[in-house]
């Protein structure tokens, strides 16, 4: 399900009727004014006046398309039309009003202006004729130029949003009363706002905020089924993140089968409500599930949760498969399903690439998976497909990193956790190196980060005081194999 539309009409309810049913195919949940039969479920209720009515469902849309006829030959325009678009243009703002306000003129000529109000002059969108035409065709023309007119709404760039990740707070915190974006893109946003909470290790915080913000929404009206989902996968991925603090003595990370098992029923669970309501999808598990181009542009929340709770779910099995308590069998066990995973993850980001507003932020989570992927294969002994999963992650990471080096604007917090996750594979890499210089060039590029990261008076993070510790235990290595 895309936005939340209403249709605003004065005269041809069967016309209003027809467009809606052409947008409902299309993801879209439409509204027409007035009317509360067949409306989504948070939008099916009667209020005790049409007006009333109105104004609620004009509180609950996030698009509208406002169809303008003449009432007759000798009447004007509707005066509850005008109302509504004084309305729309007051609650979306000036700026937003270009994407979210959809106005088409059906058989009304430059002639017709005296029908306006004059301060309205210039504003008014499309024409369309009705001349010798169904309904169901001038529906279909309108829904195809409203839909080309989503094109126009400007994609978010994620990357960015990670690094700013507190403007999502913000508008979690203005979602209550004063909605400046829709449910679904909430939804969407919030993906990036878990993710961003683990690179600032702000989990804690922001697992708060997300139970406080369901707990708040669920009391004021009936969320969407998206962005309760997005809420729900994000409580599960921060439950994750709270638990994945290293031992700062040990590096090491533990977590016991119970909650293992715990949170991949929270994540199966999820995951079966989301693709349950997708048609193309409702008879696959999540491993199973590879995006198309097509697919990705008519869903974009849908395709990136599946994409990151792919991801995610590899990394827990990650996590749980460290405990050096668990049997062999077991491990083998799950690092199968691992890497099914991971797998999955690797093919569906890769779709993402193409896209300029998801490309870095895509590749971000694909060197995960590939890290992931990697640690698996090795589990599995299948040695050769290891090293390739790890050197197309640490590529991956070189890329990110050399990015936010020469990028002002990318915030410090950000870019040592990117830093990080880079140099920490490094270490890796330098145990497994045969090409004495490039070992060699490793060797300088991260005891050179180290050097500038410790004369910073910032507080040491785990993720810094771990890569020490093998850059240590590296080092001494090294000089017992040299004497």
């Amino acid at each position: 399900m895309k936005d939340y539309v209403f249709i605003g009409w004065s005269r041809n309810r069967d016309l209003a009727i027809a467009l809606k049913n052409i947008l409902d195919q299309h993801g879209f949940a439409c509204v027409i004014g007035g009317v509360y039969e067949n409306n989504p479920e948070k939008l099916r209720i009667r209020k005790g006046t049409v007006n009333e009515t109105i104004n609620f469902q004009l509180n609950h849309c996030d698009q509208a398309i406002m169809l303008f006829q003449k009432l007759d030959d000798n009447l004007g325009i509707s005066g509850n039309l005008i109302y509504e678009l004084g309305y729309i243009n007051a609650r979306y703002g000036y700026i937003d009003s270009t994407t979210k306000l959809h106005i088409f003129k059906l058989d009304i000529t430059q002639a017709d202006d005296n029908l306006f109000p004059s301060d309205l002059h210039g504003v008014w969108g499309e024409k369309i004729s009705t001349t010798d035409r169904t309904d169901i065709d001038v529906a279909k023309e309108i829904a195809e130029r409203f839909i080309n007119n989503q094109s126009q709404i400007k994609k978010v760039d994620k990357f960015k949003l990670l690094n700013n990740y507190s403007a999502i707070e913000i508008e979690l915190a203005k979602h209550f009363d004063n909605q400046t974006m829709s449910d679904y893109d909430l939804a969407t946003d919030i993906l990036i706002y878990v993710q961003a909470s683990f690179c600032y290790q702000r989990q804690n915080d922001a697992k708060r905020r997300l139970e406080q913000f369901k707990s708040l929404m669920t009391e004021r009206y009936n969320i969407s089924h998206e962005l309760e989902l997005a809420i729900d996968y994000g409580i599960t991925t921060l439950n994750l993140y709270c638990i994945t603090i290293p031992d700062p003595d040990n590096g090491q990370i533990h977590m016991p089968g119970s909650v293992f098992r715990g949170i991949l029923r929270e994540y199966t669970e999820t995951a079966n409500h989301l693709l349950s309501n997708i048609r193309e999808l409702n008879n696959l598990s999540l491993h199973e599930v590879r995006l198309s181009n097509q697919f990705i542009e008519k869903n974009d929340f849908e395709a990136w949760m599946i994409s990151q709770m792919q991801e995610h779910i590899s990394y827990l099995i990650l996590v749980y498969l460290s405990n050096p308590q668990i049997e062999q069998k077991e491990k083998e066990h799950y690092a199968k399903i691992g890497q099914e995973f991971s797998n999955a993850a690797i093919k569906n980001l890769a779709l993402f690439e193409r896209i300029q507003t998801d490309a870095l932020y895509s590749k971000l989570l694909t060197s995960y998976a590939q890290k992931n992927l990697s640690t698996f294969l090795e589990i599995l002994g299948e040695n050769n497909e290891c090293e390739q999963a790890s050197a197309r992650s640490l590529s991956l990471r070189r890329e990110i990193y050399s990015f936010v080096c020469n990028n002002q604007s990318i915030r410090p917090t950000l870019k040592d956790y990117i830093a990080l996750e880079y140099f920490l594979q490094v270490v890796e890499k330098i145990q497994t190196c045969d090409n004495i210089y490039e070992k060699e060039d490793y060797y300088i590029e991260l005891e050179n980060y180290i050097q500038v990261h410790n004369r910073s008076e910032k507080a040491r993070t785990l993720m810094f005081s771990s890569l020490i510790q093998k850059y240590e235990s590296l080092k001494n290595k090294s000089k017992a194999t040299n004497n």
